[in-house]
């Protein structure tokens, strides 16, 4: 199965593609399509859903929006992800995350969604690497600064 998310906010162009492009896929999409007006027509999908854990568990391919929460989320589940830079957010902070996220192979960046049927091909090959989070010592800081 392949899961695609965009979080809360409105990202009419990935759901489209996806709609687009999942019969050929012959496996089964569900969409979570956020605050979209487009309703797929050629996939399952649902608008909002308190916790996505089943969806991630269950999603052999996880394309998702560049957002930090569910891209840490994600990798924390050790799970194949596609991410796409969601332009219509107000600051590039998902062109910082996912830049580095992806030169480190813990997930595939797509930077073009008409190519998003290609992405999902390269990704049942791809070694993704385990993201492992780096230690917080924020608190060890505070103290100092403090001081």
């Amino acid at each position: 199965m392949i899961f695609v998310t965009v979080g809360t906010t409105k990202f009419d162009e990935l759901i489209k593609e996806m709609d687009k492009i999942a019969p050929a896929l012959k496996e089964k999409v569900v969409i979570q399509i956020g605050r979209s007006a487009y309703k797929p027509k050629n996939c399952e999908y649902f608008d909002f859903k308190t916790d996505l854990s089943r969806y991630f568990k269950d999603a052999d391919i996880i394309i998702s929006h560049g957002g930090a929460g569910t891209t840490f989320e994600v990798l924390g589940l050790n799970k194949k992800l596609i991410s796409i830079e969601n332009t219509n957010v107000l600051d590039s902070h998902q062109w910082d995350l996912l830049s580095q996220l992806a030169k480190d192979k813990h997930l595939i960046w797509c930077k073009n969604i008409s190519k998003i049927k290609e992405y999902i091909k390269l990704a049942k090959k791809f070694k993704y690497k385990k993201y492992v989070p780096p230690k917080c010592t924020i608190d060890k800081e505070i103290v100092e600064f403090l001081k």
